[in-house]
């Protein structure tokens, strides 16, 4: 492959869920692709469907949901995954392609599925106060990706290969500290830590999901800086997933942004920030009062409005287009048809019956 050809191509993915409410629609018919070099962003309110897409690329989405119908201690939410939902020809699961250098990842058995996770795609989750193991030195945590991929590497060039990426992603004192368990880092030094733990494989696209949260404003941008030096230095490409739209308007070239489940508008970063096309994006741009994004609408005076209402329900997803009940543009076709995800003009795409109608704010 070359620099700019697909990497990832993602067709038409669903990935549900059950619960004691009901079918939970995380990731709901998705088609994007991100290409080798670039930096896709995936925008959006919690619980819009990001992390879980993360998942479903991943190939744990299932794992998990099944996990979690199990804790739920319901025998009957674990088996709609074998009967599906009464009365539908909905299940759990994850269906559509996801297609990773022309493999479909959906297809393959699970032990092809480890041989790429970790080794050929990453994820940097989310969430530090679990994401490492309070049990294990960083270091040994750090090495567990190369070990698993590769059990004759010797113990001398793989403590090497773990101080190098320690001290690529400029984890003070790495040389000393490797043997210490996660308790001794703060929360910034853990988000090195687990940057470091997704590079070490050399793999060929890293998900990095809300990799910003939950930081303070200096070392959120501290990590950001790690982050373009990843962009820029290693031969990866990024999926960035945050609900933070300065975070997205300074890593991404391309931006996908995500509304229950669903991806209403996909284009590049100029183009999503400059001359947002769909509702609900425009509703985002005009929500957010930070430095970054006044510099990214240069030219027009910042208008605070936000969106009006709470998202939906991902159990109980209004007709038509979902976004339609806090829409301020919403026609009667809006409530009653889901809109067609096309592409409007050359490499972007939107879900949106009045595209084209509704002038620009």
């Amino acid at each position: 492959m070359t620099k700019g050809d697909p990497l990832l191509v993602l067709k038409n993915l669903k990935a549900y869920y059950a619960s004691k409410k009901g079918l939970v629609r995380a990731v709901d018919d998705v088609s994007l692709e991100i290409r080798e070099g670039e930096c896709v962003g995936l925008l959006g309110e919690s619980g819009s469907g990001k992390s879980s897409m993360a998942l479903a690329i991943i190939g744990l989405f299932e794992k998990m949901a099944r996990f979690s119908a199990g804790a739920s201690n319901d025998p009957e939410l674990l088996k709609t995954f074998d009967k599906g939902i009464r009365g539908t020809q909905e299940r759990p699961g994850v269906q559509g392609s996801v297609v990773f250098r022309g493999k479909d990842l959906t297809k393959l058995p699970s032990d092809e599925l480890v041989a790429i996770r970790g080794r050929e795609i990453s994820l940097i989750p989310q969430g530090l106060g679990h994401a490492l193991n309070p049990q294990h030195s960083i270091g040994h945590q750090t090495a567990e990706s190369v070990e698993v991929h590769d059990e004759n590497i010797r113990l001398l060039e793989l403590k090497r290969k773990v101080l190098e990426y320690l001290g690529l992603v400029q984890l003070a004192d790495a040389n000393l500290r490797f043997v210490l368990d996660p308790g001794s880092f703060s929360g910034g030094e853990s988000q090195r830590i687990l940057i470091a733990m997704a590079l070490i494989g050399g793999p060929y696209l890293v998900i990095a999901d809300e990799p910003t949260t939950a930081l303070d404003v200096t070392v959120q941008a501290q990590i950001i800086n790690v982050l373009k030096m990843v962009r820029d230095e290693f031969d990866v490409s990024l999926l960035l997933i945050s609900h933070d739209a300065g975070v997205i308007a300074e890593m991404a070239d391309r931006v996908a942004i995500m509304y229950a489940g669903k991806v209403v508008e996909y284009a590049n970063a100029v183009k999503i920030f400059h001359e947002p096309q769909h509702p609900y994006t425009m509703g985002l741009m005009t929500s957010f009062p930070t430095i970054a994004m006044m510099q990214m609408r240069a030219g027009k005076k910042p208008r605070l409005r936000g969106i009006p209402g709470d998202p939906p329900d991902l159990c109980d997803i209004p007709s038509g287009c979902p976004f339609h009940p806090r829409c301020r543009y919403a026609v009667d076709i809006c409530l009653e048809a889901v809109p067609e995800y096309r592409e409007v003009e050359p490499d972007h795409f939107i879900r949106c019956h009045r595209w084209g109608e509704i002038e620009q704010e």
